[in-house]
């Protein structure tokens, strides 16, 4: 059996790091702290209104399906009607029609045509689906999750190439005496071996 040679050994006995694993995991959890919690404090209405507008969303698109294919439209439901509201807004009044036939007013108004007129001008919220709402958040945080992995396995190859290439590096090792006597200065501690008296 050949002798393996000194840099075979280093090879072999090179420490495993998971830096890369490491960084990329705290990298993204970073990611989705700044990225997610920057993008919802600065689109509040729309992160409070986001249930219910891809509730809707999922009603209108059920809604139109059935087991022959798509179901013939007889009108707006009220999933596709909220939904087309909060997404597109109704400040043109294109809805009104559809929200006077739905009844989206208080009972008390004598005719709700005004009232509808007044408070139906809801501005648009959402310019997405809500699948590609969030779609800026996810993508900054994947950059900050690959920028994280790709600089901790950068600082791994760093790594096992120094300790391949025979550089020192942080562990044990083997020294004389003199080289430790000299490194530590003399200082220590010294036992006195002495033989048993009762033999």
């Amino acid at each position: 059996m050949t002798e393996k040679t000194p840099d075979q050994i280093r090879r072999e006995t090179v420490p495993v790091k998971h830096s890369g694993l490491i960084y990329g995991f705290l990298s993204g959890l970073l990611g989705m702290l700044v990225w997610f919690g920057g993008w919802g404090w600065l689109h509040l209405e729309q992160v409070k209104r986001y249930p219910e507008y891809a509730g809707c969303a999922i009603q209108s698109k059920l809604g139109s399906l059935s087991l022959f294919g798509t179901k013939p439209k007889l009108g707006m439901s009220a999933a596709e009607l909220r939904y087309q509201v909060l997404r597109f807004g109704n400040e043109d009044h294109k809805f009104d029609a559809q929200i006077l036939r739905r009844g989206w007013y208080p009972k008390s108004e004598k005719s709700p045509v005004p009232w509808v007129y007044y408070n139906g001008a809801v501005k648009a919220i959402y310019s997405d689906d809500p699948a590609m709402v969030f779609k800026w958040p996810v993508t900054l945080t994947l950059f900050t999750f690959l920028t994280g992995l790709i600089w901790g396995l950068v600082a791994d190859y760093r790594y096992r190439s120094s300790i391949i290439a025979g550089l020192p590096f942080d562990g044990s090792i083997v020294a004389t005496v003199d080289e430790y006597n000299k490194e530590a200065k003399g200082d220590g501690m010294r036992y006195a071996v002495k033989p048993w008296k009762d033999r």
